[in-house]
């Protein structure tokens, strides 16, 4: 058998197991019976029941969160830890640094301006100098 018969013959087998792939396939979905508006409207009702979760954010579930107290009284609540420093206000305030004191009058300040006017190192800016 020359390589060419070979090679059609090979072809001829593959698309044929497609092609039988193909009509099982449709076969098999033709006896499940259901269509597509019925599986959309299943799939609508487990939603509603809350028995499909949509995405990861929904790990672990939780129950419903109930109020046990007043507004009044979780504003009370905040002014109170505010108060006392337990509120962060954001990242930015992470670790808590002391406030600055300056331990140079004004005039040595405007006496190292000069001075660094008068002779210039733009390296020592980089170094912290």
């Amino acid at each position: 058998m020359k390589p060419r018969h070979l090679l059609i013959a090979l072809a001829l087998a593959a698309t044929s197991g497609v092609v039988m792939a193909d009509s099982a396939y449709a076969q098999s979905s033709a006896a499940q019976g259901k269509t597509r508006a019925q599986v959309i409207e299943e799939l609508k009702e487990a939603r509603a029941a809350g028995q499909v979760d949509v995405s990861d954010a929904n790990y672990p579930a939780l129950p419903a969160f109930v109020s046990t107290k007043s507004r009044a009284q979780v504003i009370e609540e905040l002014k109170a830890a505010r108060a006392a420093g337990q509120v962060d206000v954001s990242d930015a305030y992470y670790p808590a640094q002391p406030a600055f004191v300056s331990t140079k009058s004004r005039a040595q300040v405007q006496a190292e301006l000069v001075e660094y006017q008068k002779n210039p190192d733009s390296q020592g800016l980089h170094r912290g100098y």
